[in-house]
């Protein structure tokens, strides 16, 4: 399977952003790529101090000096710890634009999932979930300290055209961890059915159909890919599919959940997709979100 050729992370030199530099130099080193941290300094808040304040143009600097420091600070701690190659730069701009546009030839873009402004992310969503709407490019939003490699890896599927890609790209983040992948279904109309006086024996009936053809499908997905299969195992449950990603989450322990991102209406696309949204909200773990489009 293809290697990364070049991995970007995000920083805004919160605690959260250290986490997501840390994990990126892990996947950077198992990859063999190169790093580029990239912090960005806001252009608006440039001129909003500049105004507001009067500020010259050698305080301005002194920021954008400050910024660098410490960027380079993190680079070297980076590169230490993890041996990784790893590259830094400050961009000034439009936040979500310039990391949009530091990530456009990345193979994946980490980044923290909550920044330095929790006022902003509660009344706009937080800056992974922004950049997620608009990236092309793969996303991992960190939620915790690394302490080594990815180990257990969550793939939901839907047997859309996202789910090859989610598994594709979580064989390749992870390449010797334990997979799970994960599908839901639920019964249509169930509680008409039932009026129409349906028996339980015939939604049993029904539901052990979805499931086989659930299953198969699996196995047609995971006979695409080569490599090692026993280290991919699956779990087709009836219900919500959201609950079910966030409780097979808990069960396993999991690192990572790898989905793709894709809604079923334009509206869902806008807000990112509504079980892509809800894991993202909800897990513990990193997630790691996939866009089908190439």
């Amino acid at each position: 399977m293809r290697m990364m050729k070049f991995i970007v992370a995000a920083t805004d030199f919160s605690d959260v952003a250290r986490h997501a530099t840390d994990r990126a130099a892990i996947v950077a080193r198992e990859q063999q790529a190169p790093l580029e941290l990239v912090h960005v300094i806001s252009g608006s808040s440039l001129n909003a101090l500049h105004k507001l304040l009067r500020a010259s143009a050698e305080v301005e600097a002194k920021l954008v000096d400050d910024a660098q420091h410490t960027l380079k600070e993190w680079m070297t701690d980076v590169a230490r710890m993890t041996h990784a190659a790893v590259a830094a730069r400050v961009r000034i701009g439009p936040v979500l634009d310039e990391i949009l546009s530091a990530s456009e030839a990345a193979d994946l873009l980490v980044l923290g999932a909550h920044g330095l402004n929790p006022l902003r992310d509660l009344i706009l969503g937080t800056t992974a979930e922004r950049l997620l709407r608009k990236c092309k490019r793969p996303v991992l939003v960190t939620k915790h300290p690394p302490d080594a490699a990815y180990g257990r890896v969550i793939v939901p599927v839907d047997f859309s055209p996202s789910s090859a890609a989610a598994l594709k790209m979580a064989m390749q983040i992870a390449p010797d961890a334990g997979i799970t992948i994960v599908h839901a279904f639920r019964v249509p109309l169930e509680g008409r059915l039932r009026i129409a006086g349906a028996s339980d024996e015939a939604i049993h009936t029904y539901c052990e159909e979805e499931r086989q053809e659930a299953v198969n499908k699996i196995r047609d997905l995971i006979q695409g890919f080569t490599g090692d299969p026993h280290r991919i195992s699956f779990a087709v449950e009836r219900g919500d599919a959201s609950r079910l990603i966030l409780a097979k989450e808990e069960e396993l322990s999991a690192d990572v959940i790898v989905i793709g991102k894709h809604g079923q209406s334009i509206l869902e696309e806008l807000l990112l997709g509504g079980v892509t949204r809800h894991v993202l909200a909800g897990s513990k773990c990193d997630v790691l979100v996939v866009n089908e489009r190439p």
